[in-house]
This record gives C-alpha cells, sequence and structure tokens, in this order.
C-alpha cells in the first residue's frame, strides 16, 4: 500500500465509519432524531448510543489528519503546512467535540472543525491534484457551500431547518474527503501529489 492509497483509505474509514455510528446513533434517539431539525451533537449529548458519538467525532477528525500526512509526509513548503495546519484544526475540532458533550469549549471545536475542514478543502484541492482543472473547481464549489451552511447556521437562518445547516457545513468536508480519495486511488498518471 502506497502513503497515497493508505492516506485514501483512511479518508474513507473516517467518513464511512463516522456515518455508521452516526446512523446507529441516530436509531435509538428518543422520541425521535431528525437529520433535518437536530443538531449534530444532540447525538452526543443525549440518547442511550451517546458515547458511539463521540467516537465517531474522534475516529473522523483522527483519521482526516492521518490520511493528511499519509499524502503529504512531513510537510516541507507552505502550502503543505496550511494543509495540514487546517485539518490538524479540524481534527483537534472534532476531538473536543466527541470529548465535551456542550457548552463553550464544545462550540469553539464545533468552529474550528467546521471552519478548519472547509478551509482544509481549498488548501488541498491546489496541493493533492494541481493539474486536475475540473477537481479544483468541483471542490471550490464544495468549499463553498460549506461556508454558506456554515454561515446560515450561524446567523441562525430559518429558511430551513438547523440540522439542513449544519449537516451542510460538516457534510461537505465529508464529500470532499470520498471525492479526493477516490481520485487518488484511480489516479495512475502521477500528477497527484507531485508538488507537495
Amino acid at each position: 500500500m502506497t502513503t497515497r492509497t493508505g492516506g485514501a483509505a483512511c479518508w474513507v474509514v473516517g467518513v464511512a465509519g463516522y456515518l455508521i455510528l452516526e446512523a446507529v446513533a441516530a436509531a435509538a434517539y428518543l422520541p425521535a432524531y431528525s437529520y433535518a431539525h437536530n443538531y449534530i451533537s444532540d447525538l452526543g449529548r443525549h440518547g442511550p448510543r451517546a458515547p458511539l458519538m463521540h467516537v465517531a467525532f474522534c475516529l473522523q477528525g483522527s483519521m482526516f489528519l492521518l490520511g493528511a500526512l499519509c499524502m503529504v509526509g512531513v510537510p516541507r513548503n507552505r502550502r503543505s503546512r496550511l494543509f495540514v495546519g487546517l485539518v490538524a484544526a479540524n481534527a483537534v475540532g472534532n476531538i473536543l467535540v466527541g470529548t465535551v458533550p456542550s457548552g463553550l469549549v464544545h462550540i469553539a471545536g464545533a468552529a474550528l472543525a467546521l471552519a478548519g475542514g472547509n478551509a482544509a478543502i481549498v488548501a488541498g484541492s491546489t496541493l493533492l491534484m494541481p493539474s486536475l482543472r475540473g477537481y479544483r473547481l468541483g471542490s471550490t464549489v464544495v468549499a463553498a457551500l460549506g461556508f454558506l451552511c456554515l454561515a446560515l447556521l450561524v446567523a441562525n437562518c430559518r429558511a430551513m431547518p438547523v440540522g439542513v445547516w449544519e449537516r451542510g457545513s460538516a457534510y461537505s468536508i465529508f464529500l470532499w474527503q470520498l471525492l479526493t480519495a477516490a481520485l487518488l486511488l484511480v489516479c495512475r498518471d502521477g500528477a497527484a501529489l507531485r508538488s507537495r
């Protein structure tokens, strides 16, 4: 397994593990959990399977960072340091959210996870596959949607339920991880990771 495929595998495991654990926790939530109306963190505060969400947050953050480090190695230039730093901010945020289920530390962790993760999309798209213009453009669109959802969440916009905005800002990161992992696994021309 190369570092590229190892990093991609970490991202797939992180996202898939998170989504599975989230679904299992949501299934036990009483009276009923709504992906559209409830906050994601409600699953980590209430319900018989709250510990699964704690694991889910920590798993996703850790696998995002581990995968990024596998892909870029020791960051040698400013672009790779920026990317790893933003992914690390996401990881720290996720771990805080997973270990502190409510309060100001939890909110700070969520801000780090969402802002750091969406910013990492932009930084990573120009670093990991710089020759794929469509990939860079698609990544920028995904990050823009993530930031838009985050802004609407913070502004308490009522046009859509709160869970839609929060998930839009979190799932944008997951979508990009899976898209990038898939492209890295099938890319054979050496264009990926040529400028760490």
